[in-house]
């Protein structure tokens, strides 16, 4: 039991009336005997006892009306807090959530705007000697105050110019963060208010009850009642990550409707450098999810910014969907394990590598259908990997393992591997991350009579697909005497297979990327394979194959909140000249860390908006990526509220009863009519009492 008006309680020592005035009317009577009396004085002092019970029940029930009615007027409360609440000083911490979810338009504002409004409320509740602060949180939370302070104009100021964030929701990092504020405070125990509207949220568990100590109380306040409808854009698909210039390609637009019971009416439109290029209108039936898909094609190569968006409706800020589309003339291409003989030279000894080098490009120029770049495996860098493009291994030697990290990635994030084993050192082929890169058990090089180099085409593959049955004969009379018999690889990826029944080459899916493996070299010393009139068009349908069919539906979208990686493909000499733009305009210093493998990471570790940053070298633009929300926070119909709140948790609704709802959650119920109802009922029975005395 609490007190809200502990004052009262002095009033107890009124209790001590009755008594008193009972003591100064007791009668003392002069004894005299009489004689002929004296036969009825046993008589007298059984009816002096009822007397003397009567007067005692009589002053007991005078002296529990006093002691009640004093009582009722100190406010008695049942709870299971502290006694006589409000009389000591707490902290009370407000975390308030500006996730994006809470911009969700209401009859009056936003939800963001409700819960600051109740927020002030919780301000105006709080004791006068209490600490208060103020925690703005979404993905992660941060005081608005060093320390907490008793001036209420301070916190409402504060309170009002807390802003949206497009980030996502973490209830527990403000809980966690209003108990280390508590934690740190000069005054122990306190309460935590937590304003949201309990959608998403990243955490599994909300509370951690064992680090809540026993003096802090933590209450869940929802900003508003109910579900909101909402249709968000979730996903744009780029089939290709790397599109040529005039062709048509199609890009998907994936849109759920969240809501529970009422469908939408969708129009969607695609932009392309804020040109209109599609549009489309659909039905979306409640909880379905829903991808269409637009025809694009641009004329020319470049990089050109891109966006999804619908008619809005009560959430805004997830009905649009930004990204970016790279049309390039050539498919840039690195040879690695190769090198550039000089022109005209007949050294039939030539590297592996020297004859994919002239099947790209054949003429050595600059301007071609595909871009060559030679490495050797010791000179693997991030910058050597092209992007958006295709790494060619021929022969694979000897790799550290930092920089077959480095392909291994290049693969995940899209990219495009072939490997050519042949003539592949046992070292390579004894690697775990080199198997696994390439899809096979084990590997044994077989050395034996000339036979088909390829045979039992997959003739729907892309890579086969373009070719005549008078061309794949032709391809099969390629002859190799040496080639590397792969072990465990699975038969749905073989694309052919070599004359002996090995598989001569397979495909691997590895992230959003591709690897494609031949067994043999193109080299002179291990087959005719380079002499064949189909080397050339074998690779590079290869090649435009790889670089073509990313899985970009799959793709990994930078959200907000998230550190935010560029891809230079360059080294940059002076970091000092790097910034970066927001989709605003306003310029912030990227953080460059150093990268073992050799090219330094430029990123944003925090960005905030959505739309296009761009990563400029003095005036000069390096590289641009597309930011959006993280459209799991969409979704304004689930909620995270535990089933079964903790030990230290109370939800109090949000209401016109709010105030009086939240002062019973945090000082108890009163109880001040009970003990007036027995102080009335004390009253009668003494009054009953009396007139029968």
């Amino acid at each position: 039991m609490g007190f809200l008006n502990i004052a009262f309680l002095f009033g107890l020592a009124a209790a001590a009336v009755p008594v008193i005035i009972h003591l100064l009317n007791r009668r003392r009577v002069k004894k005299i005997k009489f004689s002929s009396l004296e036969f009825l004085q046993e008589v007298n002092r059984q009816r002096m006892r009822r007397l003397n019970l009567k007067r005692f029940l009589i002053l007991a029930l005078r002296t529990l009306a006093v002691l009640m009615i004093v009582v009722a007027f100190a406010r008695p409360t049942l709870r299971s807090g502290l006694l006589f609440a409000g009389s000591v000083p707490k902290n009370v911490v407000i975390c308030l959530d500006a996730s994006y979810s809470m911009g969700v338009n209401q009859e009056t504002g936003t939800a963001f705007d409700a819960a600051k409004r109740i927020a002030k409320q919780i301000v105006d509740e709080a004791a006068n000697n209490d600490e208060i602060n103020v925690v703005v949180f979404a993905r992660t939370a941060e005081p608005v105050l060093d320390k907490g302070t008793r001036n209420r104009g301070v916190v409402k100021g504060a309170i009002d110019r807390a802003t949206l964030t497009n980030q996502t929701t973490s209830l527990r990092s403000a809980v966690d963060r209003a108990l280390a504020l508590i934690g740190e405070s000069d005054v122990k125990g306190g309460e935590i208010y937590v304003v949201s509207d309990f959608r998403y949220s990243t955490d599994s568990t909300l509370v951690d009850e064992k680090k809540t100590p026993d003096d802090v109380r933590i209450y869940f306040i929802p900003a508003y009642k109910g579900d909101a409808d909402n249709v968000s854009i979730d996903r744009v698909a780029v089939p290709r990550k790397l599109l040529r210039a005039g062709e048509v390609v199609k890009v998907g637009v994936t849109t759920t409707n969240y809501s529970r019971q009422t469908p939408a009416n969708v129009s969607l439109e695609l932009s392309v450098e804020g040109d209109r290029k599609a549009e489309q209108v659909l039905e979306l039936a409640p909880g379905a999810t829903q991808t269409v898909t637009f025809p694009l094609s641009l004329a020319k190569a470049g990089q050109y910014h891109a966006r999804a968006s619908k008619n809005h409706d009560r959430l805004p800020i997830d009905d649009d969907r930004y990204f970016l589309i790279e049309v390039s003339n050539s498919i840039p291409v690195t040879v690695v394990g190769g090198r550039q003989l000089p022109s005209g030279s007949s050294d039939t000894s030539a590297p592996p590598g020297f004859y994919v080098e002239k099947a790209l490009n054949p003429r050595g120029t600059a301007e071609g259908e595909f871009t060559v770049t030679s490495v050797d495996e010791k000179d693997v860098t991030a910058s050597s990997l092209p992007d958006n493009g295709v790494v060619v291994w021929v022969s694979p030697q000897e790799m550290e393992p930092r920089r077959m990290a480095l392909l291994e990635r290049h693969v995940r994030r899209g990219g495009g591997l072939m490997v050519f084993l042949g003539g592949a050192s046992r070292m390579v082929l004894d690697d775990p991350m080199f198997r696994a890169l390439t899809g096979i058990r084990g590997a044994t090089e077989k050395e034996e009579q000339p036979q088909s180099a390829f045979t039992s085409f997959e003739k729907q593959h892309p890579v086969f697909n373009l070719f005549t049955r008078d061309e794949l004969e032709l391809l099969s009379r390629a002859r190799v005497n040496s080639y590397v018999a792969a072990r465990g690889v699975s038969p749905d990826s073989v694309i052919a297979y070599v004359g002996g029944g090995d598989p001569a080459a397979w495909e691997c899916v590895r992230g959003r990327g591709r690897v494609l493996v031949l067994a043999a070299s193109p080299d002179l010393a291990t087959g005719d394979i380079p002499l064949s009139p189909m080397f050339l068009p074998l690779v590079h349908t290869s090649v435009t194959y790889l670089a073509t069919s990313g899985e970009a539906p799959g793709a990994e979208e930078h959200l907000v909140g998230a550190p935010l990686e560029f891809t230079t493909g360059q080294r940059i000499p002076d970091e000092s000249q790097l910034v970066v733009h927001d989709p605003s305009g306003t310029e912030e210093k990227p953080v460059v860390i150093d990268n073992p493998a050799g090219d330094p990471l430029v990123s944003v570790q925090d960005p905030t908006a959505v739309g296009f940053y761009r990563l400029y070298r003095d005036t000069t633009l390096v590289a641009q990526e597309a930011v959006n929300v993280d459209a799991r926070e969409s979704d304004l119909t689930s909620s995270s509220l535990p089933r079964k709140n903790p030990k230290a948790v109370s939800v109090v609704e949000a209401g016109q009863s709010f105030r009086s709802d939240l002062r019973q959650a945090k000082e108890g119920r009163e109880v001040f009519a009970v003990f007036l109802m027995i102080a009335i009922a004390a009253l009668v029975a003494e009054s009953v009492l009396g007139r029968r005395a």
